[in-house]
């Protein structure tokens, strides 16, 4: 009986072994992440902000073309009031009309009668345009605009024109179900804006500058600095890899193909893989645009700390830049810490620059500043030496990020003029201030 007993306790054993050894060898776990490297992605927050794209997305200028002058809409309530009712227009049947506006007509058509012109700081292209706006023409695939113009008083069907001024493409498209009603009450309320002026810098474009001088206040800021370890863990396939080194003025880490350097002095983060492909000659754009891709990158782990609106791209270099922006203005700096950027390969990130720090609590003490008019601006960047007119894409009104030099969590926003010479953009500097015939670059 011992010995039956004992043969049967054996053969359960033995099969509950084969059962278990089985398992183990049949057995997937789900996992929460996609199994190429290249395709993994951290669920890390930097931040609980989230943003879409019309938050990012925004244009640069808001002007009312009314009787020949130019009226700059400046408060970003009305112009986010005027944007929210082209939203709810539905855009349809574009048609190509370049041909029709002559040569020596190009820029009176973008400011004559009464118009509403939108001036976006760079070419946008439709896949972005059809994230903000209702665009019924699937016939636009491959165009890009940097402003839109919408004739005024027009009632239920009207229609609006995107521009490429760099291109000297016209666009015609046909909204419907539309109402003009706060863009029309903002026409009639003018007078109470400031009147700007037209600075032709080329026969396709002109930029619009207050006639009067802008009193802007110096801010200053307390700052929160961004834990680098929560960007490791989101950057890295598998963070447990990364080793972390001591460098001068910054750590360094690394799985032996990514890297991320912290840089201490300019509060600074880069990120590089080298290992990411680079976009073949004829190859072509993914479903998501570059730029829907990097302010989806952004959101991912939470990367907007502070408000940045798209600035520029580049399709050659696939790059994608974001500026901070503060009280509707610009913020510019010499090292990049008012900018994030994003530079893609194929289809992988090749390379993230970014501030390691968020504007956190504003000081009480602000200092009124006094800027001079545009056509003071324009006249002392004239008279900057070396300066070449062809090479001056924009002009604007921004602040400077300054670090405070007895303070280290404190920076400072200096108003001041600047202007985009080439691809760099640089400080305004009054006549006889600047030094050897050499702006200063600010990126």
């Amino acid at each position: 009986m011992y010995e039956t007993i004992k043969t049967i306790v054996l053969t359960a054993l033995v099969f509950i072994s084969v059962m278990l050894t089985f398992a183990l060898w049949t057995y997937h776990p789900k996992y929460d992440v996609l199994q190429s490297s290249d395709e993994y992605i951290q669920h890390v927050s930097v931040s609980n902000t989230q943003v879409d794209t019309a938050m990012v997305v925004q244009p640069e200028q808001v002007l009312i073309h009314k009787n020949g002058i130019h009226y700059a809409v400046v408060k970003e309530e009305e112009k986010n009031e005027a944007l929210k009712e082209i939203k709810k227009w539905s855009l349809d049947d574009f048609e190509d009309i370049s041909s029709s506006v002559p040569q020596g007509k190009f820029l009176s058509f973008l400011s004559g009668k009464e118009r509403l012109e939108v001036i976006y700081p760079d070419e946008v292209p439709m896949d972005i345009y059809r994230l903000i706006f209702t665009i019924e023409d699937k016939k636009t695939e491959g165009l890009a605009f940097d402003r839109l113009v919408v004739p005024l008083g027009g009632k239920d069907e009207f229609p609006v024109y995107f521009i490429a001024t760099d291109k000297r493409k016209i666009y015609r498209a046909t909204a419907t179900d539309a109402s003009l009603s706060v863009i029309n009450r903002l026409a009639r309320e003018a007078n109470r804006f400031p009147r700007y002026f037209a600075y032709p810098i080329s026969e396709m474009k002109q930029l619009y500058l207050p006639e009067n001088e802008v009193t802007l206040n110096s801010l200053q800021y307390y700052t929160d600095e961004l834990d680098a370890d929560k960007f490791k863990e989101a950057l890295f396939s598998d963070p447990s890899f990364v080793k972390k080194d001591l460098i001068p003025f910054g750590e360094e880490y690394t799985d032996g193909s990514r890297l991320m350097d912290v840089d201490f002095l300019q509060r600074m983060l880069l990120y590089v893989n080298p290992a990411a492909r680079v976009l073949n000659s004829g190859q072509t754009e993914p479903e998501t645009h570059l730029i829907q891709k990097s302010i989806d990158f952004v959101n991912e782990h939470g990367g907007w700390t502070d408000l940045y609106h798209f600035a520029r791209w580049n399709e050659e270099d696939r790059k994608v830049v974001f500026r901070l922006v503060v009280n509707g203005y610009p913020v510019f700096n010499d090292y990049g810490m008012s900018e994030i950027v994003e530079t893609w390969g194929a289809s992988d990130l090749m390379k993230y620059q970014r501030p390691l720090f968020r504007l956190e609590i504003v000081d009480r003490s602000r200092t009124p500043k006094t800027l001079p008019s545009g056509r003071e601006a324009v006249k002392q960047l004239e008279q900057m030496k070396g300066v070449r007119r062809s090479l001056i894409k924009n002009i604007v009104i921004g602040y400077e990020l300054v670090k405070d030099p007895d303070r280290e969590k404190v920076i400072r926003l200096e108003p001041a003029w600047f202007y985009l010479y080439g691809q760099t953009w640089k400080k305004v500097a009054p006549s006889g201030t600047e030094r050897g015939g050499e702006a200063h670059g600010l990126e």
